[in-house]
């Protein structure tokens, strides 16, 4: 809570400065404000002189290229500018509006020799803008680019629904991205260039579901390494790019409401309320009571001295049937450029919030038994229910930005966001190991913050030299108090319903969890970049180094309650009257503490590079360089189990070499071929280091580390060629295979029973990936001119992985020829998109799949888990309302096809998730 108010009153604080001290009065001229760029690359072009022609106003460009023309008078007018080793270039008709901002960006043309001025008007000279900025095509690497124009012409309300629509990428359970079949662990997730640490327990990928589109500039995703990336990824490196400041002063409001055809007027498990889920916050009611605390792991205390334990816990037990309402969201933002004590600042503050009901429905679970072959695995302990959750998101922004003559600028970003998911699930079925009908329920709540303060300095030193400095802070938390796992003994109610009867008061039937993940990391980094040669085709030589360090703390309690005094009648009252302390008083409740543990985590990383950028001729351009890393981490965990306390340390210490080479062959000026080899590596998950023991009893199985795990190398080669006929159109094809040495697996463990296997963690010995990349973005004006507001995009990957499993250690129980978890044979991306000339009107139809994808290696004889494809149509139309009024109808997941877990025959999970719509606004003030 005191985060959340330190941020607001900063952003407040930070608005207040930001706004000028004027009063927005009638003013009789305008601005002209914008960047002038590199036609060929889209680099800012920092020192050029732009004068308007006729009057005695003149502006330079500051380092990012952005320049501002002041007091410039009403009417039509045009604007020159010069730059030594550019052609100069003279910008006509532009139409500047007394009190308003027109933004211009202009592209220049490198030159060695001094050209004659090319004129051109200010509509044609945005298309040739919009071309040098296509950030895919200028990249030195293979990169995938989400622009927030693209963001908002989908029905994406995140960085995880946005981020599926790049080639090859899919995303699990709505967060966790998948990229090119490989899992989510060889995927990496920075927010503004600075990694941010993963409030997952078990999973190294950020989830960005935690990011809203709101807040979001583009997202980059970036599928080659370069020496000047950290180098512990192979699928990809996710970059998000928070909001920069705009041209002019903007405000926004918008606002939405929805429904879930699964779950509005619906009836579902709902869980309890303390007062501020709402606010995507816990409250002090769950947090773990001051006796459970004091007591610690429960070492040395009677039964009789855990009694005021056992009698503090919240009584809460179940939960409860209702009605469903609507869903809702709605944002401010504001933004601009404004002096402040005489020095101009951009600004940029944004706030959004969402609400939203959610549902499992028709949901079942099994476990699969062996047969006589693993096509005749059959089900076991399958229960059937549904799950209920009201999921809230929201977060903030404020990045400031100022520039100190034409050769430095400096930047502020800040930003914090919150996310909490509070859920009841109840499911039923019969229990093979005892032959008992049983009753489950789950109570939830998970709340989960991503916060991250930036400070980034770039500096023009020469015509030659540049460098660049960023230092930042992060921190991510993952709270889940008071977990509630309930199980009663269930009976038929006559109607052919299995309804709760009695608790079954044995060993896991009455828990309460009590976890907390907290990590925060410290990065720096200083680059120097050095431009040798002719302007029109320099040599770029850069260094740099950077060090970060992440410091994690893990803890997890359980806390479990049996009886064996208690009879079945006395079992049949409800759990809130079992457990109200009557009971427990009189010494016939028993508490046992789970299987718990605590571990913390040191991360150290140092790395410094070399790459140099080199055009070979005119049409060759070669990046190759190298990257050092030398990494520490040290994972020691407490493990309670009984009386017992034992320390288990794990280390994994190595220093690297990663090498990368690319060729970049520019067969004409819009068609180019690329090539590129590296290594890179994978680290193992903090969590995946530390034997820490969890048990579900949702699906029956007990999960625990290895800390003998060691980090994956992968060798990576890349091919693609890419054609941009047009503004806004390309077609690339593209190839790439990746070896792994030693990558990491999820594996299962037989456990003795035979019924509910284990989960842990292996290095495998070896593994390979390829495939087949293909991208197409058309307008259809080459059909019939009237068709020329229809753009057609798709991305296919088709993509194929053998591992070759060690036969050594707990991984020589899995099936020895299969593809890597999280594999798909393919990704198909696809959509159409209609924009009117005057871009109010616009719409879209997206659809999505991925094929079946590994789940969990089998045992043998028992096949692997692969969830099925499922088939995703989304629609969106934005359309004007009055003046700067606009409306905004999305449509998700329209097929409603059901997420389906398949172990051989067995249907291990299976559910449904509704159909969204919402109707939302947006109002601008400029």
């Amino acid at each position: 809570m005191h985060t959340i108010s330190r941020f607001s009153l900063s952003l407040l604080a930070g608005l207040a400065l930001a706004l000028p001290l004027a009063p927005l009065s009638a003013q009789e001229n305008g601005r002209i404000v914008g960047r002038v760029v590199d036609a060929e690359q889209g680099n800012p072009i920092a020192g050029a002189d732009l004068e308007v022609i006729g009057a005695a106003i003149t502006a330079i460009t500051a380092l990012d290229g952005r320049y501002a023309l002041q007091d410039v008078a009403a009417g039509p007018v045009s604007v020159r500018v010069r730059m030594l080793g550019f052609a100069p270039k003279v910008v006509t008709g532009l139409a500047v509006t007394a009190g308003k901002t027109v933004a211009q960006d202009i592209a220049l043309a490198a030159s060695a020799v001094q050209l004659a001025e090319i004129s051109v008007s200010a509509a044609a000279e945005r298309g040739s803008v919009n071309r040098a900025l296509d950030e895919q095509r200028n990249a030195p690497g293979i990169v995938n680019a989400v622009s927030a124009e693209q963001i908002g012409r989908s029905p994406d309300s995140d960085a995880g629904q946005a981020v599926q629509r790049v080639s090859g990428v899919s995303v699990q359970d709505g967060r966790y991205v998948i990229v090119r079949g490989l899992g989510e662990r060889y995927t990496t997730t920075s927010l503004n260039g600075a990694r941010i640490p993963s409030p997952e327990p078990e999973r190294k990928v950020v989830p960005l579901d935690l990011f809203p589109s709101a807040l979001l500039e583009g997202i980059t995703t970036s599928k080659t390494f370069t020496p000047d990336q950290p180098g512990d990824f192979s699928g990809a490196q996710v970059d998000l790019k928070t909001r920069e400041f705009p041209a002019g002063r903007v405000l926004t409001l918008s606002t939405s409401a929805g429904l879930n055809t699964a779950v509005t007027g619906r009836q579902l498990p709902r869980a309890p309320r303390t007062g501020t889920e709402w606010l995507g916050m816990a409250g002090s009611d769950r947090k773990l009571p001051e006796p459970a605390r004091a007591a610690g792991n429960l070492v040395g205390l009677s039964q009789s001295d855990r009694i005021p334990i056992i009698n503090s816990f919240r009584p809460i037990w179940n939960g409860r049937t209702g009605d469903a309402g609507p869903n809702g969201s709605f944002g401010l933002s504001v933004g601009g450029e404004d002096p402040v004590f005489g020095q101009r600042f951009g600004y940029i503050g944004s706030f959004s919030y969402s609400y939203n009901q959610e549902t499992r429905r028709n949901e079942s679970r099994a476990s699969a038994f062996p047969g006589p072959t693993p096509e005749q695995a059959t089900p076991v302990n399958l229960y059937t229910g549904s799950t209920g959750r009201e999921a809230v998101l929201w977060g903030g922004l404020l990045n400031l930005s100022t520039r100190l003559g034409a050769g430095t600028k400096l930047s502020l970003n800040n930003s914090l966001t919150r996310t909490s998911d509070n859920e009841a699930t109840r499911l039923s079925g019969f229990y093979e190991q005892n032959a008992i009908n049983l009753d489950l329920t789950r109570l939830s709540f998970v709340e989960r913050t991503v916060r991250s303060n930036q400070l980034r300095g770039e500096h023009l030193i020469g015509e030659q030299h540049s460098l660049d400095w960023s230092v930042s802070a992060s921190g991510v938390k993952r709270n889940e108090p008071d977990r509630t796992d309930l199980i009663y003994v269930a009976e038929d109610d006559g109607a052919g319903n299995m309804v709760p009867a009695f608790w079954w008061g044995t060993n896991r039937s009455a828990d309460r969890t009590f976890s907390s993940i907290d990590e925060n990391g410290y990065e720096g980094a200083l680059n120097y970049r050095l431009s040798l040669g002719a302007t029109d085709a320099p040599t770029w030589l850069k260094v740099g180094v950077m060090g970060r360090t992440v410091d994690r703390d893990a803890d997890s309690r359980i806390y479990n309650l049996t009886t064996t005094s208690l009879t079945e009648a006395e079992r049949r009252a409800p759990a809130e009257d079992i457990f109200s302390g009557f009971y427990a008083s009189q010494g016939r409740l028993t508490l046992n503490p789970g299987i718990s543990g605590l571990y913390t985590a040191e991360d150290r990383l140092v790395a410094g590079y070399i790459q140099a950028d080199v055009p070979v001729t005119d049409r060759i351009r070669i990046l190759g360089g190298a990257r050092v890393e030398r990494s520490k981490i040290n994972v020691n965990t407490v493990v309670f189990e009984g009386i017992s306390e034992t320390v288990v340390p794990a280390e994994l210490e190595n220093t690297d070499v990663l090498p990368a080479l690319g060729l970049t062959y520019f067969v004409t000026d819009n068609h180019q071929i690329r090539v590129s080899a590296s290594r890179t590596l994978s680290r193992p998950e903090y969590r995946e280091l530390s034997p820490v023991n969890f048990f579900d009893i949702l699906g029956g199985q007990r999960l625990f580390g290895n800390a003998d795990l060691q980090r994956a190398l992968i060798q990576n080669y890349d091919a693609r060629w890419e054609w941009y006929p047009r503004g806004g159109e390309a077609l690339s094809a593209g190839v790439f295979y990746k070896r792994f040495k030693n990558p990491i697996e999820r594996i299962l463990v037989q456990n003795a029973d035979g019924f509910s296997p284990d989960i842990t963690f292996a290095n495998a010995r070896g593994a390979n990936n390829y495939g087949v990349e293909l991208e197409l973005r058309k307008r259809l004006d080459f059909l019939a001119a009237d068709l020329r507001r229809l753009t057609l995009f798709s991305n296919l990957t088709l993509m194929q992985s053998e591992i070759d499993v060690s036969d050594q250690g707990l991984s020589s129980l899995t099936n020895p020829q299969r593809p890597m978890a999280g594999q798909s044979e393919y990704v198909v991306n696809a959509g159409l998109g209609y924009a009117a000339d005057d871009g109010r009107w616009n719409g879209t139809v997206l659809y999505n799949v991925a094929g079946r994808r590994l789940v969990e290696a089998g045992i043998s004889p028992l096949p692997d888990t692969y969830e099925q494809e499922r088939h995703l149509v989304d629609f969106s139309l934005q359309f004007p309302l009055a003046g700067s009024l606009s409306g905004k109808l999305d449509a998700k997941n329209l097929l409603d096809e059901p997420v389906r877990y398949l172990q051989g025959p067995v249907e291990r999970l299976r559910y449904e998730t509704g159909r969204i719509f919402s109707l939302g606004f947006k109002w601008e003030l400029r």
